[in-house]
C-alpha cells in the first residue's frame, strides 16, 4: 500500500500551516508525515484492527469489522476522503467520524463535498459531526459558521501549540523562573498528586471536566523512562507536576507536554511559566525539536501559559458539523 501512504502524505500536507513549512523543509516534512500516516495507512480495511475497535468499544457487535476499519471514499470530481469512526474520550455517546485527510482544501466549499459523502457512509454510527486536523483552526471554525451548510456546532475541539525548543531556550525567563526548581519523581505518587489537583479544579468548575483529563500512572511511567518525569518545587516546596515525552506527530518531531499542574495556592503566580522552561532546559533535543502539546480552547489559563514561553498555535483539531448534524457535545467555539 506504498502507493496510499504517499498519496496520504501529498494530501495532509497541503494542510500544513505556514509556521510548521517555516520550520521544516518539505522532505523533513513530507518524512515526518510519512511515519504519522503509516499508522492511518495500516487501518485501512484491516478487519483486525475494526473487529478489536468494535469489541472494545462495545456497541454494533453484530455489525461488519470492515465498517469500523478506515475507509478511502471516493470525492465528487475524482477527490478522496480518507475517514473513520471515532468516540471522543471513548465515551460511547459521542461518536463522530474522523477525516484523516483528504485532497479536498480547508475550505467551507471542500468540507461540504467531503461531508456530502462521509455522513451517508457512516449513518448507521450516527455520528454527531466530522472532525479534521486544520492549519488554522480558528479561521476555519469563523468561515464554517458563516456557511449555511454548515450547523451551529462547528468549534476547535483542540489548539495545537508549539515552539522549537532552541527557541524556546532563547526566550525571557519568567518572573519566577529562579524560584522554581524540577524534581525527578515517581509516577505512582505523582499520579495521584495529579489526579487531586484535577479533582479540584472540576469541583470548582464542572465544565472543566470536558477537558481536564489527568495523566495516569501509564502515561507518566513513559515520561519517567525518558526522564521527563518531575514534580514543581517552588522555593524548594512541591507546588504542581510537569511531564514530557518524545512524540512526532503533526508533522514535527520533538517532545509533546503530558502533563503540567499546579496546586491552588501556586497558580496564576507565573509558576506555570516558569515550570514549562525548567522543562524545556531538561530536554534533550536535537536538531528541529520542538516543544509541543494540546490544548482545550476552554482552558484558558494553559493556552496563556503556552503562549507567554514561546510557543505559538501551529494548527489544530475541528469539529466540522454539516447542518442537520447535533454536534459535538461541550464543544466550545473560540472567542
Amino acid at each position: 500500500m506504498a502507493d496510499l501512504l504517499e498519496d496520504l502524505v501529498d494530501a495532509r500536507i497541503a494542510w500544513i500551516s505556514g509556521v510548521l513549512r517555516s520550520w521544516y523543509a518539505e522532505s523533513a516534512l513530507k518524512q515526518n508525515l510519512r511515519t504519522a500516516m503509516s499508522v492511518e495507512e495500516d487501518r485501512v480495511g484491516n478487519v483486525d484492527f475494526g473487529r478489536a475497535f468494535r469489541d472494545g468499544v462495545g456497541l454494533h457487535p453484530e455489525s461488519d469489522p470492515f465498517d469500523w476499519t478506515n475507509r478511502r471514499l471516493d470525492l465528487p470530481g475524482g477527490g478522496w476522503a480518507l475517514a473513520g469512526i471515532r468516540y471522543r474520550g471513548g465515551d460511547t455517546l459521542r461518536p463522530f467520524v474522523d477525516v484523516v485527510a483528504t485532497t479536498e482544501p480547508a475550505t467551507p466549499d471542500g468540507l461540504s463535498r467531503v461531508a456530502g459523502v462521509v455522513v451517508p457512509a457512516y449513518t448507521a454510527f450516527a455520528p454527531l459531526c466530522l472532525r479534521v486536523d486544520a492549519p488554522d483552526p480558528a479561521g476555519l471554525v469563523g468561515l464554517l459558521e458563516a456557511d449555511e451548510r454548515f450547523g451551529p456546532g462547528c468549534a476547535v475541539d483542540m489548539y495545537v501549540v508549539a515552539g522549537p525548543v532552541e527557541e524556546l531556550r532563547d526566550q525571557s525567563r519568567a518572573s519566577a523562573y529562579d524560584r522554581v526548581r524540577l524534581r525527578a519523581g515517581d509516577p505512582g505518587p505523582l499520579a495521584e498528586r495529579v489526579a487531586d489537583v484535577y479533582a479540584e479544579l472540576v469541583a470548582q468548575r464542572p465544565e472543566h471536566a470536558q477537558w481536564a483529563n489527568p495523566e495516569d500512572v501509564e502515561s507518566l511511567t513513559a515520561c519517567a523512562e525518558e526522564g521527563l518525569l518531575f514534580e514543581v518545587l517552588v522555593d524548594r516546596v512541591p507546588a504542581g507536576v510537569v511531564a514530557s515525552v518524545r512524540y512526532d506527530a503533526h508533522g514535527m518531531t520533538g517532545f509533546s507536554v503530558q502533563e503540567l499542574c499546579l496546586d491552588a495556592t501556586h497558580r496564576g503566580r507565573h509558576v506555570a511559566a516558569a515550570a514549562m522552561q525548567r522543562l524545556v532546559d531538561e530536554l534533550p533535543a536535537e536538531d528541529d525539536d520542538v516543544l509541543w502539546g494540546t490544548i482545550h480552547p476552554g482552558n484558558v489559563p494553559s493556552l496563556r501559559n503556552a503562549l507567554s514561553v514561546g510557543r505559538v498555535v501551529v494548527g489544530g483539531y475541528v469539529w466540522v458539523t454539516p447542518r442537520g448534524l447535533p454536534g459535538m457535545v461541550g464543544s466550545v467555539t473560540p472567542g
